[in-house]
């Protein structure tokens, strides 16, 4: 009688491919935030919701700005996860969530001034 061997095979673990969904949402949704700033920056006061263009459009832009920082750091965070060290792209990434939240910060307080 014949003994069938199986040779043994060394497995590959590889990391599953991280999906950026989340971080294009909130990128997409802090474009518009900021387009809506922009538009109600320049509306008409004659407009029917002209007494709340005054402030709004500052609003706006904070929210814009926090957005932005939500979705640049959350795309420098997996791009980390993914090179393990401080890449060209990760510090871009980065720096551009710090500018951003800089720029919210700026805005809010020419808001509350």
């Amino acid at each position: 009688m014949t003994t069938l061997h199986e040779r043994q095979k060394a497995e590959v673990t590889r990391m599953p491919q991280r999906s950026y969904i989340t971080e294009w949402v909130i990128g997409i949704v802090g474009v518009l935030a900021a387009g809506v700033g922009a538009w109600m920056y320049y509306v008409p006061t004659d407009w029917f919701l002209g007494g709340l263009v005054e402030g709004w459009y500052l609003g706006m832009f904070v929210g814009a700005g926090v957005l932005f920082a939500a979705a640049f750091g959350l795309f420098a965070r997996g791009m980390l996860r993914d090179d393990r060290i401080w890449t060209t792209r990760v510090i871009v990434m980065t720096t551009l969530a710090v500018l951003a939240l800089a720029g919210a910060v700026t805005f809010g307080l020419i808001w509350i001034l």
